[in-house]
């Protein structure tokens, strides 16, 4: 990796002579092994509880999955459906779903390997606190009793970003000058930029760090005590429960970060394309009719947002969503139909979808069933924006907000409730800006009244961002 070799080769550039570095707290655990205690329960061992759990771990079979988008210069985008009918999820549209994730076998063991662990990998292990160190404790996440493969696999996040005091307890045990200099320089400081551009921007994790810095081999101490929990990944369920909860339907993207995919996007793509069918069929079960189904750790959370659709029908909606943003959508359009179909009495509100994507052709995930939607009349108006294509200048969605926000504020003068599914450092920031804007031209307010009115709609849940980062 570039990066990798652009980190050993800022030490070159730097003159100072001492880096002012944090203060670093002294390593509390001990660990110990017992070769008598090999065949070690994992499974039993106490865990923390699950974010947002309103539900138990329920194991969903993939019963039906797709790709979404064409072959081609963009990100593939799948839509997978699992079959939860003997779960207890009780779910409306704007809810999701956590998958429990566990890192890869080859991530697993390279650890392992580098560590010089290989012989004691599946043996138990004992964690202790030494009692001298002031402060000193055992993560939450971390079993006292377990095995170095169990603990890797399943409880500690590999992928994350390497936080300063952590680079500063790995140089401890760094025994190559340069690269012990290097790990210091970007706790430091002085280092401070370089961090932040290399380090928290590219995404640099422990096995980045292990890759290029090979004289670095700390005991698995310092890892257990500064690797933060491997959490479950949050995903918005495209289906309405309302309609059909025997089965829960998700979409995703495989993103790519320093050659390596997304570690829950990768793994179910890879199910789904039955790339390694040799370790399938390891962990497959089997149906009455002897066929496999894949399982997937699965939970229902809590909507702590309020994101789902409003009691009161006659509210218009504004459903902002580019990209994968659109998922939580498609369930507010179905249980919209489904509440249509058998209330022939209710009345609703006009529903406005604005939507983009890079192409048309490429990645217009749900084309079909939103033009089916506008068709019948459940979704108002559909409006569309193509980053990679001539769209008499509407790139974005922003543009497309822009475009049309004098009619999109008498919508919400008229007791509209905004959506926006997106990237919070991007889309979610710039579309709130934009009702800010739209207050100040259209409602005649000074730009802090127009904050103040959309910070109002915030707190009536009349302006809902379901974002990640």
């Amino acid at each position: 990796m570039v990066l990798l070799h652009k980190l050993l080769n800022i030490i070159d550039s730097v003159t100072e002579e001492n880096f002012e570095l944090p203060s670093l707290k002294q390593n509390a655990l001990n660990i110990g092994f017992s070769c008598e205690n090999r065949v070690k329960a994992d499974n039993n061992v106490a865990k923390p509880p699950l974010p947002f759990a309103a539900s138990d771990v329920f194991q969903g079979s993939i019963i039906q999955s797709k790709c979404l988008t064409a072959a081609g210069d963009c990100k593939a985008v799948y839509e997978v459906m699992l079959d939860v009918k003997d779960s207890n999820f009780n779910f409306k549209a704007g809810d999701t779903i956590g998958v429990i994730p566990h890192n890869n076998e080859s991530d697993v063991n390279f650890i392992i390997s580098h560590l010089d662990l290989t012989s004691l990998a599946d043996e138990c292990y004992s964690l202790s606190v030494d009692s001298s160190v002031k402060g000193g404790k055992i993560p939450a996440h971390v079993p006292k009793e377990s095995t170095v493969r169990h603990v890797l696999t399943h409880c500690l996040d590999l992928r994350s970003v390497m936080k300063k005091l952590f680079l500063l307890a790995l140089s401890k045990y760094t025994t190559d000058e340069r690269e012990r200099k290097t790990l210091e320089y970007l706790c430091s400081k002085q280092g401070s930029t370089t961090y932040t551009i290399d380090v928290v921007n590219k995404g640099f994790c422990i096995l980045d760090l292990f890759s290029i810095f090979s004289s670095c081999k700390p005991p698995l101490e310092i890892l257990l005590a500064n690797l933060p929990r491997l959490l479950p990944r949050p995903y918005s369920i495209v289906n309405s429960g309302l309609k059909n909860n025997k089965t829960v339907t998700i979409c995703f993207s495989v993103k790519t970060v320093n050659n390596r995919k997304g570690l829950t996007t990768g793994w179910i793509e890879n199910l789904i394309l039955n790339e390694d069918l040799d370790k399938r069929i390891k962990t497959l079960s089997l149906t009455d009719d002897g066929s496999a189904i894949e399982k997937i750790p699965v939970y229902l959370r809590k909507n702590i947002n309020m994101f789902q659709l409003p009691e009161d029908t006659m509210k218009p909606l504004i459903l902002i969503g580019p990209g994968t943003g659109v998922a939580p959508f498609l369930g507010f359009l179905e249980e919209r139909e489904y509440l249509k179909e058998n209330n022939p009495d209710l009345k609703f509100g006009e529903v406005w979808m604005f939507y983009g994507c890079r192409h048309p052709k490429l990645d217009f995930i749900y084309e079909d069933e939103l033009n089916g939607y506008l068709c019948r009349g459940i979704l108002s108006r559909l409006f569309t924006a193509f980053s990679r294509m001539d769209n008499q200048g509407i790139k974005y969605i922003q543009d497309s907000l822009k475009l049309n926000l004098k009619e999109v504020m008498e919508l919400v003068n008229d007791d509209a409730v905004v959506y926006a599914c997106g990237d919070l450092k991007t889309m979610a920031a710039q579309v709130k800006d934009i009702f800010i804007k739209g207050f100040e031209d259209h409602s005649n307010l000074t730009p802090e009244e127009a904050s103040l009115r959309v910070a109002e709609m915030q707190a009536n849940k009349r302006f809902l961002v379901d974002a990640w980062s």
